[in-house]
């Protein structure tokens, strides 16, 4: 990923497995310091409520969301399918 891919692209999404637990100490390998306020940084992950990639996204600035909210809508969906 470079520059002008970060500058481009605002949103970054996290759909790997890298910093759920109990592999906290993982990160997306992405350019962090190039991340800045208008980045979008969401984490489909929801344990840790922060991951790393999350907090270094924090550290620059970004707007953070975790996967709670989606797996929330996910149970809803589901809970109105199945009942």
């Amino acid at each position: 990923m470079t520059r002008e891919i970060l500058q481009e692209h605002t949103v970054i999404v996290n759909c790997t497995p890298q910093g759920m637990w109990p592999n906290t100490d993982d990160a997306p390998n992405i350019p962090y310091n190039e991340l800045t306020p208008k980045h979008l940084l969401y984490d489909c992950i929801y344990n840790p409520e922060e991951t790393l990639f999350l907090q270094r996204g924090k550290a620059a600035g970004c707007r953070t969301l975790n996967g709670m909210p989606m797996l929330i809508k996910q149970a809803e969906a589901a809970w109105q399918i199945w009942n």
